[in-house]
């Protein structure tokens, strides 16, 4: 029996906001090989987006209508992302600000029940884990996703990916396909399990 390919909708947020910033090396290859499992891919950018300074989360304006169009296409884009990777450096043991207030633009109902992958890269060795495992998944878990096992970590990001996006070594190759394994992985059996509802 030949298994149905259907499309997964799949939102991807860049970390950075930074002069020469990294990010881009990653969430290309990324990109890739999420397409190739076929992934629809769409990237939310806080550098080509405008947000602002956080004052008021969208779920708390007392008339969600008058938020601005962008802002509101962009909460039902969430909403009907089937998952998400976040692609992150790691900003004095933390998560980047502008990464942070990003995310909290949004209300928790538009991430809920949903997989997140993460990829969190560094110039140093760290490779950004001290902020993925001090912050991220508790920060992902209160916005309501669910934070799959698998870690992608890139110490000294600019010897392991060349500035378009290829990876240098077979270990982080590796590393990013098995990711992407993952996530596949969880995005096929949490989208099964909502068609028969959530947890109210």
């Amino acid at each position: 029996m030949v298994r149905e390919v259907v499309m997964s909708r799949l939102v991807l947020f860049l970390g950075s906001t930074r002069e020469g910033r990294n990010g881009e090396r990653v969430a290309t290859h990324l990109i890739k090989l999420l397409k190739e499992k076929n992934h629809n891919v769409t990237v939310f950018d806080p550098l080509k987006m405008p947000f602002e300074m956080l004052r008021q989360p969208l779920h708390f304006m007392p008339d969600a209508s008058a938020a601005p169009e962008w802002l509101r296409d962009a909460n039902e884009t969430l909403k009907a992302a089937d998952g998400f990777v976040v692609v992150t450096p790691e900003y004095n043991c933390a998560l980047p600000p502008a990464l942070v207030n990003m995310l909290d633009h949004f209300p928790p109902a538009s991430y809920r029940h949903r997989p997140v992958g993460m990829a969190c890269y560094s110039l140093g060795q760290f490779g950004g884990m001290r902020a993925a495992a001090a912050f991220a998944r508790a920060h992902f878990s209160e916005l309501g996703m669910v934070s799959i096992p698998c870690q992608f970590t890139v110490p000294t990001v600019t010897q392991n990916f060349s500035a378009d996006g290829q990876p240098q070594n077979e270990r982080i190759e590796r590393n990013a396909e098995k990711l992407v394994r993952e996530l596949t992985w969880y995005v096929d059996a949490l989208k099964a399990a909502r068609k028969d509802g959530v947890p109210n």
